[in-house]
């Protein structure tokens, strides 16, 4: 039987090819099971990786919760604040027997009950007499600034007050206390038509609406026993920007006010009508205040005799330039008062009266401040060739005043 030399076996015929591709195979697969378990892999670490910045945001917002939950118990908790002042001075006024004065010493409280409502008072020893200057219960929205005297409009918001407090007429009522004034003495608009300044028990509101700061409010008389008081201060701030929060460094360089008063009496007939119009302009290191006040009355002055000084009538204006390098600042003031009557009665003695006339008054000085609470101030007030027959009247004066706040 022949052998069939066409017919091999089937091993070797295909075992070379089939090893071949066994490893063509392995070298082409292989790599991209390994890349696939590789990105495998790194989806896995993506993964665990989200998983753990999801838990850190978590963690963040958590500790940010609980951050201000603690503010807002911090700020809901009642606090009180205290603060004040006392000033000394030397002088060399002709009518004193002595060089030194103690003035005022002020004590001011602030209650904060909770985030809207605060109770605030001022009192207030000036020689041998104390008084309560303020005593207001304050209810206030969409703001934390509650001044108990002084600049009212220190940031938007809106404020009902009950109580005792200054007047906010014109523009002198923000230097009542010394450490807000500047220079030493208050203006003649402020010693002879505000009868040293306007404060008086009532309500009151006040706030800003844009580039607008009111003040309105309902007052017992502020001129007798009898009676009562209403008025309004709108402020109006051209340059201010109503979508930032404003306060004294951030406030429009010019500012116009106008403040309106009306008094009546036990009749609720008219007593006394006064218009004012003040003007704040600052322009870098410069400040200038313009005031102009004037007084309608119904009444007139009755002399001792029986006869008439005139009606009461009486109008004035003050203006000061302030150039404050700061520490070290420097003041010059000019103001005149023009009464309508030609005397006063004394306020102690009503059966004695002094001859009055227009006073013309000018003022210069400066300010040094050392740190933040100690002012000394040395000023030169004249009143020129005017001058009244009042006893305690002082034509010309040099004023050394120290103000220490607490």
């Amino acid at each position: 039987m022949k052998k069939n030399n066409f017919i091999k076996p089937v091993s070797k015929l295909k075992l070379p090819k089939t090893i071949f591709c066994f490893g063509f195979l392995f070298l082409n697969v292989n790599p991209l099971l390994l890349h696939a378990n590789s990105a495998e892999i790194n989806n896995h670490k993506i993964d665990q990786l989200e998983q753990q910045l999801k838990q850190q945001q978590l963690q963040i917002n958590d500790l940010k919760n609980k951050n201000e939950t603690s503010e807002e118990k911090i700020s809901e908790e009642p606090s009180l604040e205290l603060e004040g002042f006392f000033d000394v001075t030397a002088h060399s006024a002709d009518n004193s027997d002595h060089p030194f004065d103690l003035g005022s010493f002020e004590l001011d409280l602030q209650f904060d009950q909770n985030e809207n409502i605060s109770v605030s008072t001022a009192l207030v020893w000036d020689g041998d007499a104390a008084e309560v200057a303020v005593a207001v219960l304050d209810y206030h929205a969409n703001t934390h600034n509650v001044p108990t005297r002084g600049r009212l409009f220190g940031e938007s918001g809106y404020h009902i007050q009950f109580g005792r407090f200054d007047i906010p007429f014109g523009i002198d009522y923000e230097f009542f206390a010394a450490p807000d004034r500047p220079n030493v003495t208050a203006p003649l608009t402020t010693q002879r038509i505000q009868n040293d300044g306007f404060n008086g028990d009532g309500i009151r509101a006040y706030g800003s609406i844009s580039k607008i700061d009111y003040a309105v409010y309902w007052t017992n008389s502020l001129f007798e026993d009898e009676g009562n008081s209403i008025g309004t201060r709108i402020g109006f701030f051209p340059g201010r920007d109503p979508y930032s929060i404003h306060n004294r460094e951030t406030q429009s360089d010019f500012i116009v006010g106008m403040s309106w008063l009306y008094d009546m009496d036990a009749d609720e007939e008219k007593r006394n009508e006064l218009q004012a119009v003040d003007i704040t302009w600052r322009y870098g290191i410069v400040e200038l205040i313009l005031e102009y006040i004037n007084l309608n009355s119904v009444d007139t002055v009755i002399l001792p005799g029986g006869g008439s000084a005139g009606p009461a009538d009486e109008q004035g204006y003050n203006s000061r330039v302030l150039i404050d390098f700061e520490p070290m600042a420097f003041f010059i003031g000019y103001g005149e008062w023009d009464p309508d009557y030609t005397s006063v009665l004394d306020a102690d003695d009503p059966g004695v009266s002094y001859a009055v006339d227009k006073l013309n008054r000018v003022t210069i000085g400066g300010r040094y401040l050392i740190g933040d609470y100690v002012q000394i101030k040395l000023e030169y007030l004249s009143h020129l060739e005017t001058a009244t027959a009042e006893p305690d009247f002082e034509k010309r004066k040099l004023t050394f005043q120290m103000v220490a706040s607490f």
